[in-house]
């Protein structure tokens, strides 16, 4: 356990140094996220010297000047305060914007390649922009990555005018986007992208079999919206492209028959994490009646056990309108961590099939995994890195870890004003509800707008269904994410009552008193905008995005926080000590109860830290080979001989296929089945590592230290690699006559896939299988934390 501890580093820090330090000892110490943004502020004075001059040149004078500094390059012009000038001004004018001082130091320190901590509604949207527009004014090709489409569109669309102004060109990726959009849209100077669209495109580009099919995204300057979201929380989550595999749609329906037999407790359990359903014995032996008196363990048998197992995890595990919809008779994934659906993607390893299986619509073939990466390998692609978010600095210690990326914090231009008020702990999940909508309704009556934050689409409806028909609620969720902005829109009106999934990059500001400001008044005089959180979220930064929605540019509001002993954040992480104090029966004080629910998300955080650091560990030999095997791969499609590399193994019946047609042809049907059994090894060799993976964490039992294990077996396994290619092109080579040298693949029977689509991996890193091991990461932490309750912070016996 030892090791296992090592690898696990639970050392979350309960004593911020940050906290206690002057911010000007701070960045001189090196401290994660203290950055000074000193060069920046020099930058933000200094451009004073060309305010009158830019002001008093035309529309045409501001364009050619940007047009010279376009043609100029980029060295002279990095941290112009020249250039700052322009752009300040051509945002004056193109979007009818004044930037805040704030504003402008927020883009030098973007410009920079710093994260940048924004509140919300400090106007982070622009500030990406103009920094964006600096960037390519000198030459660079600039990235801009949100969290969704909407806002990806959204931001594209409204920047614009700034861009154009300045004769750059932008455009946008989403999930709808055709290939010659994206080939077109990464031709522009700036694009707007969700992070896992450019992932997906880099994998699908990695199939290509001809260089004219890639779209070829740019990797030279990106900048992160949201960025602890995406370089942190989605980083745990490998992007993976999937091929068609082989129709056993019949045998899913009738896995999903046998498990509709089982009952719970007496045929399965789940654990108490909620996180793996394991049959009993009593289940395995009505499984194996009920197939003719198999045994489900033989080795014949292993695929029926799959499906058994997938069909069981997607019935006791995976829930309908939390983790996924039905529309139109068919599943769709619902990102939690955006809470929208997510398009074209499935469950890996057979759970989509199951699921649909289980709801009775047409089921898909699972599919073969072709290619993975994960987001942290995309961004570190970049030349160079920003981003920003209103909650960077509770993770600045990872973003230097994990990028090396500094950030520092941009005070609000105005003041906040907002009252924060503790949070409430309910006993049971129904008083919570109780307790929400009795403040719902009391809020409502005096016509305060009201913004309730829930986790689920379920969750959403059914707080919905509760409230009475006099009050005039909108829902925004998955179902209808289409309509967001107009809900948002009309948000901060007087009497309005909101219920939102997952706030956090939804990325529209709300007003207060409607769009338009209209009943401004009014609900300032009613407290501004009340933002109810229906539980806390595993992790603190997710609850400080939800109360940002509250108080935007030193407008009045409230926030307030209701939890439950019952939330699945609480009894998943809860310790041993918390639960004994539940379970005396006692009436315990709301600080105590305070102090159960703070300690089980300080865990739950601990945990992803945990995940993060094992996702990045476990991947470094996979990033390792794979960049071995694309460097040969483009060495192919860029015409490098692959004649010369099978010649040894056999020189005959090339030569006669040179002498029966010409070096050329021959030289394209190498290249076609090296291709073809690079990517088909690349696919088995993936597929082993991920069954490694998946029982990896068992060596621990052994005092092995599982991530040097998995290391050691990838790399023994990844031995001959390239020389197994060559025997397998040489092979095919020899059976393929002259006449059929201009359908190799045809002829040999080689099929790549005829359809792909990208997989949504679970915050799990190990797999379905590998839930284990988080299980045993929890509750390591749990006995840590539980049993040195009293050195956390505000703990007390009760």
């Amino acid at each position: 356990m030892a090791d296992n501890r090592a690898e696990l580093r639970v050392d979350a820090p309960v004593f911020d140094l940050r906290r206690f330090v002057p911010r000007w000892l701070a960045g001189r110490l090196g401290l994660p996220g203290a950055v000074s943004f000193k060069e920046g502020r020099a930058v933000v004075a200094d451009r004073a010297r060309y305010v009158d001059s830019v002001r008093r040149a035309t529309d045409a004078d501001l364009k050619d000047g940007a047009r010279r500094i376009r043609s100029g390059g980029s060295a002279q012009h990095v941290m112009s305060s020249k250039l700052l000038a322009l752009v300040e001004e051509a945002t004056r004018r193109s979007l009818g914007h004044a930037p805040f001082d704030e504003q402008m130091l927020a883009t030098t320190a973007l410009w920079a390649g710093h994260a940048v901590e924004m509140d919300t509604g400090e106007g982070k949207t622009l500030v990406g922009a103009m920094a964006a527009a600096c960037y390519a004014l000198c030459g660079r090709r600039v990235h801009v990555l949100s969290v969704n489409d909407y806002l990806a569109r959204r931001d594209a669309v409204w920047m614009a005018p700034l861009f154009e102004f300045l004769g750059l060109k932008v455009a946008w990726v989403g999930q709808v986007s055709s290939t010659a959009e994206r080939r077109a849209a990464y031709r522009a100077n700036v694009v707007y992208a969700p992070v896992s669209e450019v992932g997906y495109d880099v994998l699908r580009d990695r199939q290509a079999t001809d260089i004219s099919e890639r779209v070829a995204p740019a990797f030279d300057v990106a900048i992160v919206d949201e960025a602890d979201a995406v370089m942190i929380d989605e980083a745990m989550a490998p992007l993976v492209l999937a091929g068609t595999g082989a129709d056993d749609s019949e045998d899913f329906a009738a896995a999903t028959e046998l498990v509709g037999m089982l009952h719970p407790a007496q045929h399965f359990t789940v654990d108490e994490d909620g996180a793996t359903v394991s049959l009993t014995d009593e289940g395995i032996d009505l499984i194996e009646a009920r197939l003719g008196g198999i045994n489900v363990f033989d080795l014949e048998h292993s695929g029926t056990l799959t499906r058994v197992n997938l069909a069981l995890h997607a019935r006791a595990l995976v829930h309908r309108d939390v983790d996924y919809l039905v529309t139109d008779g068919r599943v769709r994934l619902i990102n939690t961590a955006r809470g929208r659906v997510a398009e074209h993607q499935r469950w890996p390893d057979g759970l989509h099939a199951a699921i649909e299986a289980k709801e009775r619509l047409s089921i898909t073939p699972p599919g073969v995994i072709l290619d993975t990466v994960t987001v942290q390998d995309l961004l570190l692609r970049y030349r160079t890195l920003s981003g920003m978010s209103g909650t960077i600095l509770p993770v600045a210690d990872e973003l230097l870890e994990f990028y090396q990326l500094g950030s520092g914090r941009i005070e609000r231009h105005r003041p906040s004003i907002r009252t924060d008020e503790p949070v409430r702990v309910h006993v049971s999940r129904e008083e919570k509800t109780d307790a929400i909508v009795a403040e719902i309704l009391h809020r409502h009556a005096t016509g305060q707008p009201v913004l309730v934050g829930t986790q689920s689409v379920a969750e959403s409806e059914e707080l919905a269904h509760r409230l009475p028909a006099s009050v005039p609620v909108r829902v925004l969720n998955a179902r209808n994410d289409a309509e967001e902005a107009a809900v948002i829109a009309r948000a901060g009106e007087h009497g309005a009552v909101t219920i939102s999934t997952q706030m956090s990059g939804r990325g529209t500001d709300i007003r207060l008193g409607g769009s338009d400001e209209h009943d401004r008044r009014l609900v300032v005089a009613a407290g501004g905008l009340a933002v109810i959180a229906t539980a806390l979220y595993p992790s603190r930064r997710l609850d400080q995005q939800l109360r940002g929605r509250a108080g935007r540019q030193g407008d009045p509001g409230v926030t307030v926080t209701h939890a439950s002993f019952d939330d699945e954040l609480v009894q998943q992480n809860m310790t041993t000590r918390s639960l004994r104090r539940i379970e005396r029966g006692a009436e315990l004080p709301q600080e105590v109860r305070r102090q159960i629910v703070a300690e089980a998300q300080r865990i739950a955080e601990t945990v992803r830290l945990g995940q993060h650091r094992g996702t990045w560990e476990y991947n470094r030999a996979i990033t390792a080979q794979r960049e071995k095997v694309l460097t040969v791969r483009d060495q192919v499609l860029n015409g490098a001989s692959g004649i010369d590399r099978i010649r040894p193994l056999g020189s005959d019946h090339l030569d006669m296929l040179i002498k029966a047609t010409d070096r050329e042809s021959v030289e394209l049907a190498v290249a076609a089945v090296t291709l073809h059994h690079l990517d088909e090894r690349w696919q088995q060799h993936l597929a082993l590592l991920t069954e490694v993976r998946d029982g990896i964490y068992l060596r621990v039992l052994a005092g092995q230290n599982p991530v040097d294990e998995f290391h050691r077996i990838a790399l023994r396994e990844f031995h001959g690699f390239f020389d197994a290619v060559d025997r397998a092109v040489a092979d095919d080579i020899r059976r393929l006559p002259a006449e059929r040298i201009h359908d190799p693949l045809g002829h040999l029977g080689l099929r790549r896939p005829s359809a792909t689509w990208t997989y949504m991996i679970r915050d799990n890193p190990l797999g379905i299988n590998g839930a284990r091991a988080t299980q045993t990461v929890r509750r390591f932490v749990r006995r840590v934390l539980g049993g040195e309750a009293s050195r956390l912070p505000g703990s007390q016996e009760a």
